[in-house]
């Protein structure tokens, strides 16, 4: 299991939630051991719920009163009805607080924080008698892909396409035909890819539709 696979299928929240059995459970306690991102949200996770169920102790949910004679139904749930509002709003500041912000800091400090990205150069790729590109990555880090768009008259646009080993398409990028003059360095994100051998596509985009124009393959391992 990678990071991708982990967060799609909301591993830390059914392994806390003992949703996850068997060989599942087994790959996510695999993955997080190793995946800083993972552990952290798993801790923070955790935090939260223990903060939840300190409240209601702290708070019980009040039984609701049978209503007098002259009272409606409403009147007498007004209090429960205040007190799960009240709770609701302390159990989403409790989660803004130890899981949104701490996470949103980490991230915001990491694109302020100068690095240099592991990079692969797809420009001339396919004249290098049919030797596949190599870049290796860390599961949790991001890394720079260059690459050169045949430009052609008649397109309005370009769009890059990048197929995971699977077949199955991980995002595309489109490319205005100023950007295409010259050789585009594409960021992609940690999040996005797993070990194995990709496919970027490279289509030229007009009213008709879409023309591929090149196919660039290469292979993406892990330390």
């Amino acid at each position: 299991m990678d990071h991708r696979q982990a967060t799609q299928l909301m591993a830390v929240e059914k392994y806390l939630l003992q949703e996850l059995a068997g060989e599942e459970r087994d790959q996510f306690e695999e993955h997080f051991f190793d995946c800083q991102e993972c552990a952290t949200d798993l801790g923070a996770t955790v935090a939260f719920m223990e903060a939840a169920k300190r409240e209601f102790r702290l708070n019980p949910v009040p039984k609701p009163a049978v209503a007098p004679k002259g009272k409606s139904g409403l009147a007498v749930l007004r209090p429960v009805i205040a007190w799960s509002a009240l709770a609701a709003s302390l159990l989403v500041i409790a989660y803004q607080n130890v899981v949104v912000y701490p996470h949103f800091k980490s991230e915001i400090a990491e694109l302020r924080a100068p690095e240099i990205l592991p990079s692969l150069s797809l420009v001339n790729a396919n004249s290098r008698g049919g030797q596949v590109p190599e870049v290796t990555v860390g599961a949790s880090r991001p890394f720079l892909l260059l690459l050169d768009i045949p430009t052609q008259d008649g397109f309005s646009s370009y769009t890059c396409l990048l197929y995971s080993p699977s077949g199955s398409l991980s995002w595309q990028l489109d490319v205005s035909p100023q950007l295409a003059k010259d050789t585009v360095p594409v960021r992609v994100p940690s999040a996005d890819k797993s070990p194995g051998d990709y496919t970027l596509v490279v289509q030229g985009n007009t009213d008709r539709g879409a023309v591929d124009l090149q196919r660039y393959r290469f292979t993406l391992k892990q330390p």
